[in-house]
């Protein structure tokens, strides 16, 4: 009898196939995420001569990026590396998976650090632009000191609060009174073939997979520790973060947008030389552009599959969204390197081996600069 091939009973919202197939969709996204985020990483510690502190957001940024990429990217290579096996590692396959309530949650942090972080390099590039010719070298000397000081305060809060929220979600998993394991294992979890023999079965987790839901699952202790209604909590939780988060981008983006154009209209003759001439201008209008299409593009699916979520209870027919979901949530840090990194010709000029800094930190009269240019 040839052996016969069984499935575990993960109790997931999608099938097993479906969970397969995000899986791979996010290990190929992630790996160009990986290598965008990756790139900024490496170009902005070998170029830190010349890129001095004007790199830092952009640094912390693809740093945020990677490691969410990196966590996810993890757990899509063991749900598919251990999706496979026999009923003697049943054990072992749990006990792996055991790392996916924890690491999903981490995953999560780092993408709120982005969050975060995206709304403090608005703040700053705002700073930067509102600042420029706007007051004298004293105010802007003392002014400047106490930006540096906020910035480092909202540099820490990005990275704390995030992961403050993720050490408070462990605490709460660790004392959860629930077993890891059902008291019979091979009955609850794995339905066997009717011959003796051994047989090869799949079993996938839908707690490695980001934004997927377990129903009753009895395999992990996040089922029992957590009442039905925290999983609606968390989704509404999720849509109104997300929802804040973009809106206060596209706010504090367009300002800078409507000051750059407000700035054109004015400045009708430029002086030949001027430093912040209006190919600047147009500069910091498309990353501003660039940065608000990539928060939209890629958490605007998230924010409508966990919306529908909570309207339609049969999961698997939001299957497409799932996936779409899977490649803009996974394509972040690659758009991300691309809109703050390498479509900014002073980034590109730096990692070239060119000294432009990325934001001028002491700027001057367009007058004053241009007797220094030849």
């Amino acid at each position: 009898m040839t052996p016969q091939k069984t499935f575990a009973s993960s109790n997931c919202t999608l099938a097993d196939s479906q969970i397969w197939t995000l899986s791979e969709v996010y290990i190929s996204s992630l790996s160009l995420s990986l290598l965008g985020s990756g790139s900024v990483i490496v170009v902005s510690m070998v170029k830190k001569r010349h890129l001095d502190g004007q790199v830092r957001p952009l640094f912390q940024l693809a740093l945020a990026d990677f490691l969410a990429a990196a966590v996810l990217l993890s757990m899509s290579v063991i749900n598919i590396l251990t999706g496979v096996t026999d009923p003697d590692q049943t054990s072992t396959v749990l006990s792996i998976y055991n790392v996916c309530e924890y690491a999903i949650p981490l995953a999560l942090s780092f993408y709120g650090t982005t969050f975060l972080l995206v709304m403090v390099y608005a703040y700053e590039a705002k700073q930067a632009v509102g600042g420029w010719r706007e007051s004298s070298d004293g105010q802007e000397y003392s002014h400047r000191r106490s930006r540096k000081h906020t910035l480092y305060l909202l540099y820490f809060l990005a990275w704390c609060v995030p992961g403050l929220c993720f050490l408070t979600q462990v605490v709460a998993l660790r004392n959860s009174p629930a077993e890891l394991f059902p008291s019979h294992p091979t009955t609850n979890l794995i339905t066997f073939a009717s011959d003796t023999r051994r047989n090869d079965y799949h079993f996938y987790c839908c707690s490695c997979i980001l934004l997927v839901y377990k129903e009753n699952d009895s395999s992990l202790k996040v089922s029992k520790a957590f009442p039905e209604w925290y999983t609606y909590l968390m989704k509404v939780f999720f849509l109104a973060y997300v929802l804040v988060v973009i809106t206060c981008c596209i706010v504090v983006y367009y300002r800078v947008n409507k000051w750059c154009q407000d700035r054109q209209g004015e400045c009708m003759f430029l002086v030949e030389g001027d430093g912040f001439s209006r190919r600047n201008m147009r500069g910091i209008y498309c990353t501003a552009r660039s940065v608000v299409l990539v928060m939209v593009v890629c958490w605007t699916p998230a924010f409508f599959l966990v919306l529908l979520s909570l309207l339609i209870p049969k999961q698997e027919s939001l299957f497409l969204l799932y996936v779409l979901q899977a490649i803009t949530v996974s394509l972040q840090g690659f758009l991300n390197s691309i809109a703050y990194g390498w479509l900014r010709r002073n980034f590109r000029e730096a990692a070239l081996g060119e000294r432009l800094a990325l934001l001028a930190q002491n700027p001057r009269a367009f007058y004053d600069e241009s007797l220094t240019r030849t």
